[in-house]
């Protein structure tokens, strides 16, 4: 199916709104609500899809809807994670056993609690948002879930303040970040790397986004390292399917 942003469907911004109201406006989160109206006055904000041939307008906004409705609905702490489509690749463990000169068993091991630390990597990013969300949505930030907003994971109600982030410095590809040129929209990353007595070690940024979510809402916040932890460490708790080898 093609991908197709709501601006190549040949649609006014009085047919959209009106859709939206009509269809939409009373059912959906006041959250939601507001992201519409933050991407209506900006129009690129609106993502692309995947829509098949001959939809509509309607259409869009009818996914554009469901997608923040399943995300709000489903969130990542809740889910099972699915395992490794593929196999593990005999010749990488062969490598690893014969330089660390271990047992096949215990290289066995070793790959096992690779796959899991994959798949934690994978599902962090996600984590990460929640427990943001979980602090700064109390100062007046919306969680633009879903992807109801291109290339955006939170904002400000009045759109002025776009904030994406990421999880590390270097989590990121030149052609998303080209994304954000000729935007307002701000970056963020949780964990850079320094150089201490020769041995790198973690460097993590929590003072940076604390900066511009005061300075957004006039309120000291105090998101830190620790917290996520604590975040991370209780959900992992509750949901040990979170993750798999």
């Amino acid at each position: 199916m093609p991908s197709k942003s709501l601006w190549q469907l040949n649609v006014t911004d009085e047919q959209i709104r009106n859709y939206f109201s009509l269809k939409h406006s009373q059912q959906v989160p006041y959250e939601l609500q507001k992201l519409f109206e933050v991407a209506m006055a900006n129009k690129g904000l609106f993502p692309n899809m995947n829509l098949a041939s001959g939809s509509t307008y309607k259409d869009f906004i009818d996914r554009w809807v469901r997608n923040y409705i399943e995300a709000d609905n489903n969130p990542a702490r809740m889910k099972s994670a699915t395992p490794k489509g593929s196999c593990n690749d005999p010749a990488v463990k062969a490598i690893v056993k014969m330089v660390t000169q271990v047992s096949d068993k215990e290289a066995d091991i070793q790959e096992s609690h690779h796959n899991l630390f994959m798949s934690a990597e994978n599902v962090q990013g996600a984590l990460l948002e929640e427990y943001i969300d979980s602090v700064i949505s109390g100062y007046n930030w919306i969680w633009c879930k879903g992807n109801t907003l291109r290339a955006v994971d939170f904002c400000t109600p009045d759109g002025m303040r776009l904030l994406q982030i990421k999880n590390k410095s270097n989590s990121e590809n030149s052609s998303s970040s080209s994304i954000r040129e000729g935007t307002n929209i701000e970056k963020w990353y949780r964990l850079g790397t320094r150089t201490l007595a020769g041995k790198k070690i973690p460097d993590y940024k929590w003072d940076i986004l604390n900066e511009i979510v005061e300075s957004a809402s006039g309120m000291p916040c105090n998101l830190c390292e620790d917290d996520y932890i604590r975040y991370v460490e209780e959900i992992a708790i509750q949901n040990p399917e979170l993750i798999t080898e």
